[in-house]
């Protein structure tokens, strides 16, 4: 048990019964050492100068009675003072000797002067009653006390604190009963305190202990009491002021209702205020026109997000701004913002190049007049019109493509009769000069002409050569007729899945033999064996060689005044797959194209080329295969002098919507 956790009366007792315990063995211990130094320094020497005594007179009657002197010896050698017991003779030899119990025979057999010297040897001469024959008588005493002493001692002192201790015991219950009474008896009236609280109940002062204490406890009481009188006043007021703050309340709160109800209305005004407006906002911010709303004056009102990402600014500071600090064009159509505001007519500008911080594109522009009698202003719209120019683009090779094909069907058909006239005439030819013909060796023979003599003239003059010449160009002549006449009336083939490793090889064979590629260095991706297209192989094949020559021609025939020395002829062909799509892209590092150079190039026989050089029709008819025939994008991108690139977009599978008869 730890000593913090007894109370004070019990750490009391205990340090009493200690403090008791220690001086019980304190005066034990004294006793002890004074009886050790009375039998030590006085009980002893005492004790053995009777004992000689003893002998003395025992030798003095009878000194030749030997026997006599060793049975004293024997008796007395008993007392648990005495320990060893020698007579010498005057020899100085030992002649009575008698030990206790516990001796060690200490004493010798001769008898020494230093024996006198010794502590514990008491010596004492023994002489006969004529004084002569003198012997010595050594006794060696044990000073130490004995254990019955010891004993006897610790037991009365172990008896007297027991006793102690009992009584001890006795007192500290009596004290604990003493000081547990008084608090009982307050225990006790406080429980009557709470059991009884209306009745008066008051502390009893009889006790000494606590009587100071219970003056103040009963004086709280009465406070208490005091208190609790106040209070029940204070709680009929306030009960008649909870009356009347319940009739207040009831009043206040139909006043609150009809606030309320007011209150709602208004919210409900501005709710629909605050969502017209924020749906309008909402409206004017979808627009992908800027607009903006000035004021007389030129600056601006209001303004939309469109404007705002324009002019790379946040919507805020722009209102109070002039436009034409953010717009430089702006000043140049002044006039026509004062004809708007003045004449109340709307003015339209087309096709104007806008500069702006976070845009620059092609642009319509309209100024209106404001709708609003208490507000003076102006709206300006403008529309980015780069994707209806580009559509437009589009129409217009639509177009173009639409009267190539009506005109390249007419010549088709004029020239297909006379072609097919020649073919069949030169068909003739060659099978009409056969040496193994039996009709033409009858008519040979009829005009004794011999026609192996003839064949050998034919192939010596080049004639059969001539002859195969005209039907090759008249059968080239008839694949071009062939071609204009798909290029009109669209293609009639399916489109057959390819591996687009195959497709891409084939058409780099056939590029291999242009002179003008073969001085091109011509850098190809690997393409993986398991991708595949869905297409016309051999009209990608046209498409593909069409560019690659078109490039080459480009790297070669022009005069690149930005090269330099280490420049060299180069043709990138990338081809990559994702899931939906076949990419092939053909760039090279030539001079580029011009602006108006990009925008005609798609057009029927338009060239960049000398006379003779080409005809115009390669790209148009590339861009005719890769949208009418498969459904897909041909992409046109080109800087001065950092070369041009033209990426094919074809589906990797047949589209629902895929017309082979027109364009798509």
């Amino acid at each position: 048990m730890k000593l913090s956790a007894l109370l004070v009366r019990q750490k009391i007792i205990i340090a009493t019964v200690l403090t008791c315990i220690m001086i019980m063995l304190l005066a034990t211990l004294s006793y002890i050492n004074a009886a050790d130094r009375v039998g030590r320094d006085h009980l002893a020497p005492e004790v053995t100068r009777s004992f000689a005594d003893v002998f003395q007179l025992q030798y003095s009657q009878q000194p030749s009675n030997t026997e006599g002197l060793q049975a004293l010896a024997n008796t007395l050698v008993k007392h648990f003072q005495i320990q060893e017991i020698a007579i010498y003779n005057s020899d100085k030899q030992r002649i009575i000797y008698a030990c206790s119990k516990n001796c060690s025979q200490r004493l010798p057999q001769n008898f020494f002067a230093e024996l006198v010297s010794q502590d514990n040897h008491l010596v004492y001469p023994l002489s006969k009653h004529n004084g002569l024959q003198v012997i010595q008588l050594v006794i060696l005493t044990d000073v130490a006390l004995p254990e019955f002493f010891y004993l006897d001692t610790f037991s009365t002192t172990l008896l007297v604190v027991a006793l102690s201790t009992l009584l001890l015991l006795f007192l500290y219950a009596r004290i604990r009963y003493w000081q547990k009474q008084p608090f009982q008896n307050m225990l006790t009236t406080i429980e009557q305190l709470q059991a009884r609280p209306n009745q008066r109940i008051r502390f009893d002062l009889k006790d000494a202990d606590t009587r100071q204490l219970g003056k103040k406890l009963n004086q709280l009481i009465v406070i208490s009491e005091n208190r609790e009188g106040v209070l029940k006043q204070e709680k009929e007021k306030a009960e008649r002021s909870r009356l009347k703050a319940l009739r207040l309340s009831n009043e206040t709160r139909k006043v609150n209702e009809q606030l309320e109800q007011e209150i709602t209305i208004r919210k409900s005004v501005e709710n629909q205020l605050t969502h017209t407006q924020s749906f309008l906002d909402s409206i004017i911010d979808s627009m992908p026109s800027a607009l903006f709303t000035l004021d007389q004056h030129g600056f601006i009102i209001q303004c939309n997000q469109q404007a705002a990402e324009w002019l790379a600014q946040d919507k805020r500071p722009l209102v109070g701004k002039k436009i034409t600090h953010y717009i430089k064009q702006i000043q140049q159509f002044e006039h026509l913002l004062k004809q708007s505001l003045e004449q109340h007519i709307t003015n339209k500008l087309e096709r104007i190049t806008l500069t702006l911080p976070n845009a620059f594109f092609p642009a319509d522009i309209a100024i209106y007049p404001l709708e609003d009698l208490h507000l003076k202003g102006l709206v300006i719209r403008i529309d980015d019109i780069t994707q209806r120019e580009k559509m437009e683009e589009v129409m217009m090779q639509t177009e173009k493509m639409r009267s190539v094909g009506g005109l390249a069907a007419g010549m088709a058909h004029e020239i297909n009769n006379p072609l097919g006239a020649i073919l069949q005439s030169i068909q003739n030819v060659q099978r009409r000069l056969q040496a193994d013909n039996d009709i033409n060796q009858k008519i040979a023979r009829e005009h004794k002409l011999d026609l192996t003599a003839m064949n050998g003239y034919l192939d010596q003059r080049d004639i059969n050569k001539f002859i195969a010449n005209i039907k090759d160009a008249g059968e080239r002549a008839a694949v071009i007729v062939s071609n204009m006449l798909q290029f009109s009336r669209g293609s009639q083939q399916q489109l057959n899945e390819i591996k687009l490793k195959d497709l891409i090889e084939r058409s780099l064979t056939i590029a291999n033999a242009d002179l003008n590629l073969q001085a091109v260095e011509l850098e190809v991706n690997s393409v993986g064996n398991d991708e595949t297209l869905y297409c016309i192989p051999s009209e990608i094949e046209q498409v593909i060689l069409n560019i690659l020559q078109n490039a080459a021609q480009a790297l070669h025939t022009t005069n690149l005044e930005f090269k330099d020395a280490n420049w060299q002829a180069k043709i990138q062909l990338t081809v990559s797959q994702d899931a939906d799509n076949t990419f092939i892209t053909i760039k090279d590092n030539g001079p580029g194209m011009s602006d108006e150079t990009r925008r005609r190039i798609l057009e029927p026989f338009y060239t960049t080329k000398d006379v003779g050089a080409g005809t115009g029709l390669g790209l148009p008819v590339s861009y005719f295969i890769i949208t009418a025939h498969h459904n897909g994008q041909l992409e046109i991108t080109t800087k001065a002098d950092q070369g041009s690139c033209f990426t094919i977009r074809l589906p990797n599978r047949p589209m629902s919507n895929h017309n082979p008869n027109g364009m798509s």
